[in-house]
């Protein structure tokens, strides 16, 4: 049986080429376009296979735009979402903004590129009796443009750090880097004067070079001794590390980038509307005119880009859906090892991913896709109910996926639906689209 995965980016490229722009024009007629050119597609590829000699069930092929195909794809999400496998999370995802969408892991692809890599110094503000006001936490980072978004710096609780007297300042760094970094500063005359374990520096506050808040001094793991300073620049919005290590100081997910890549009006006039890469330079700039920057240097380095567009990523914090692959994990690599391989490579590599991925990303912020078939109440619970995905499927089955943009809320859930979160009966439909590989993990159906 020959199958077609019709949705996803390429094909909403593919019509904007043509002259169609998505944003002035209802999603529902939007997206019959697109059906209508990945028909055309899949005639024209069915036409060159059958020209190669190719045997196969040509009049009943798949295509993943079917209604049934659609419906039985709900059914699938219907049964992982009642098992628990389904929920929603604000976490730092990869971004792409040149998709203007959140991506999966699978879909990123690491190309070298050339960045900034600055050196700054955080006054101390509260030292909690161990440290005077006058010392400075030296941070680094490969992306300037998080600085705006910076809520902690991070130590490892069991190293030890050195306080530096120089003619820059008192700095805090690793004791293990003193001299190599102070070559990098062009400090000549400079004296460690004290060491202290991460661990007693916990909880002192450093004033916000940039802005009129506070940065708190916190402990991780993921911090190590191999480069930058022993002190990192935190800015939970913007990375997993970050993320998780700031949930334990319930430090907020912190996110003043658009969906577009470009700074955010709280990021202040000098500094917003700019795109991440220009924000870099005018971050660093600003940092250097206050007297806060000690270093920048230029360095290239593997940084994760779109597959589909070539463009570089961000890791920026969204609400989105995810799968949850802790609860079947065992399941999944026991699965993996009953099979017969042929090939030894393609097991453990099938195997290590299972057993070394996070929660994978289901949800697009795109319109060509299976809607994601969640219906939010008044105070925002999300409707995660057996009978309504049957009924969506239902409604799949026999208009196909076009009528969830189509219709209203009231005309999508099953006729007379109620529910105790929504005392005035007001809902709202989910607007993302899910990952094109949800649907070819669907075609077993």
């Amino acid at each position: 049986i020959p199958g077609w995965d019709t949705h996803g980016l390429p094909i909403e490229n593919a019509i904007q080429k043509l002259g169609v722009n998505r944003k002035e024009m209802p999603t529902a007629k939007f997206r019959e376009k697109c059906d209508a050119y990945a028909h055309e597609q899949v005639n024209k590829q069915m036409e060159q296979l059958i020209r190669m000699g190719t045997f196969a069930d040509y009049k009943h092929p798949y295509l993943t735009l079917q209604h049934e195909f659609e419906a039985r794809q709900i059914e699938v999400f219907a049964k992982m979402a009642m098992d628990g496998l389904i929920f929603k999370g604000l976490k730092p995802v990869y971004w792409s903004p040149s998709s203007e969408s959140a991506l999966a892991e699978a879909e990123v692809e690491y190309h070298d590129i050339k960045s900034p890599t600055i050196f700054v110094k955080f006054q101390v503000k509260d030292g909690k009796g161990v440290l005077d006001n006058d010392v400075n936490f030296v941070i680094w980072t490969t992306t300037p443009w998080t600085i705006p978004a910076n809520l902690a710096i991070c130590l490892n609780a069991s190293y030890n750090y050195a306080l530096v007297e120089t003619e820059k300042g008192k700095l805090i760094v690793l004791d293990t880097l003193v001299d190599e970094l102070m070559a990098k500063f062009e400090i000549t005359d400079y004296k460690v004067v004290n060491h202290y374990k991460g661990s007693e520096l916990e909880y002192i506050t450093c004033q916000h070079p940039l802005y009129d808040r506070e940065s708190l001094v916190i402990l991780g793991d993921h911090v190590t001794s191999d480069s930058g300073t022993g002190c990192v620049h935190t800015a939970p919005g913007f990375g997993a590390d970050d993320f998780f290590v700031g949930q334990k100081y319930n430090l907020p997910a912190y996110c003043n980038v658009d969906e577009h890549g470009c700074m955010m009006e709280d990021c202040g006039e000098w500094l917003a509307g700019q795109y991440v890469d220009d924000a870099n330079k005018t971050v660093t700039m600003k940092l250097d005119e206050i007297g806060a920057l000690l270093k920048l240097e230029f360095i290239t380095h593997s940084y994760p880009h779109d597959w589909r567009t070539k463009k570089p990523i961000i890791f920026r914090a969204t609400d989105q859906w995810f799968c949850s692959l802790d609860k079947i994990r065992d399941k999944l690599l026991s699965e993996i090892d009953n099979v017969n391989w042929l090939n030894e490579w393609g097991h453990i590599r099938i195997y290590n991913m299972i057993r070394d991925r996070g929660d994978w990303c289901i949800s697009r912020q795109r319109t060509w896709g299976v809607p994601i078939p969640i219906f939010y109440c008044e105070d925002g619970t999300p409707i995660i109910e057996q009978e309504v995905f049957d009924h969506i499927s239902e409604l799949f089955r026999e208009y196909g996926s076009n009528v969830w943009f189509e219709r209203d809320e009231k005309d999508l859930l099953p006729e007379g639906y109620t529910n105790e979160h929504s005392p005035n009966g007001i809902f709202k439909k989910e607007k993302d689209i899910m990952d094109v590989w949800f649907d070819s993990g669907s075609s077993h159906t």
